[in-house]
């Protein structure tokens, strides 16, 4: 289950937020492709605020869509969107704004919460400084509960262990703590943390999972954070290549986006942007400050310094 119904005002855009590019994809593509190798039986997306836009990307995916209209928060999110899910026994619900998420993580907090037999697992980090995200508050240990930090005490402010908005759920579990819900907050919304603390007092076993990287769970509600993922996001694919054999002479400068390929011994100098769907051989060198779209280089290719090169076409750059 994907929660893509926010707005994204802090965004200022007429696209929808999920819609977003970081790093030459969709905000909500690196989510779904996140989720694709735990092969989810289902996969719906919570869609909302410029629907129309998210729909029409998600069209031929396999990918059913719920409206939650009006939006009212996560916890109504889920309520609405679970109906979709009838005959799973557990549901994973994840930010559609979190594209720093990795399936490896993904897949723990499935296995742990399998494991453990949990009604609840849910993904955490521990930052040195909390800022907006709700805290886990533990007691001997065990979760017991999470406030939102604009409810939070200074005492609770002062936790280091927040939520990464990530969970899993007993379906059958969770299904009638969503009807209880109520919107007893600042903001007058339905806070899926809230089901938390309903699990913990009856009795059930919640699990947090702590993330080895809590850079992951970086979601995007403004321009500079849509600007800081995509550089992780690029730092993670040129460290991938350079551990198959490729050459970055100055990674701080190097942009390659997730569709190309790129063989070994090949060598790209400073300011290369290697973009959309490019096929670079073995052994090529690009030179400083070039830019390849939708390229295939034969290998041992030369491409000039300062070369704009897209498709079949060769183009010195002004």
């Amino acid at each position: 289950m994907v929660l893509a119904a926010g707005q994204g005002k802090r965004l200022q855009s007429g696209t929808a937020k999920v819609l977003h590019q970081a790093h030459g994809r969709p905000l909500l593509d690196w989510v779904l492709a996140a989720l694709a190798p735990l092969s989810p039986a289902k996969t719906v997306v919570v869609v909302g605020h410029r629907r129309e836009q998210v729909e029409a990307f998600l069209s031929g995916r396999g990918v059913a869509s719920v409206v939650q209209d009006p939006p009212a928060g996560t916890g109504d999110a889920v309520r609405v969107a679970l109906p979709a899910l009838a005959g799973c026994d557990f549901a994973l619900v994840v930010p559609g704004d979190a594209p720093l998420l990795t399936s490896q993580s993904l897949h723990r907090l499935r296995t742990v919460g399998e494991q453990e037999k949990a009604a609840c697992t849910l993904l955490s980090a521990v930052l040195t400084d909390g800022g907006s995200y709700g805290r886990i508050l533990r007691r001997e240990g065990r979760v017991v509960a999470i406030v939102e930090a604009r409810d939070a005490t200074p005492e609770q402010l002062a936790i280091r262990e927040v939520n990464a908005g990530v969970y899993v759920f007993d379906v059958a579990k969770v299904h009638p703590l969503l009807a209880e819900l109520a919107p007893t907050n600042s903001q007058g919304e339905y806070y899926l943390t809230d089901v938390v603390a309903a699990m913990v007092a009856r009795g059930e076993n919640v699990i947090g999972v702590c993330l080895d990287d809590a850079e992951e769970m970086l979601g995007v509600n403004t321009r500079e954070e849509l600007a800081l993922v995509s550089k992780k996001l690029n730092a993670r694919l040129v460290r991938y290549w350079q551990e198959r054999g490729v050459t970055v002479l100055d990674p701080e400068t190097t942009w390659i986006e997730a569709g190309c390929e790129i063989g070994r011994d090949t060598v790209l100098e400073p300011g290369v942007h290697v973009r959309g769907q490019c096929r670079l051989g073995e052994g090529c060198r690009v030179g400083a400050h070039s830019v390849l779209e939708d390229v295939v280089l034969a290998a041992h290719s030369r491409v000039p310094p300062l070369t704009f090169f897209k498709g079949q076409g060769l183009c010195a750059a002004s």
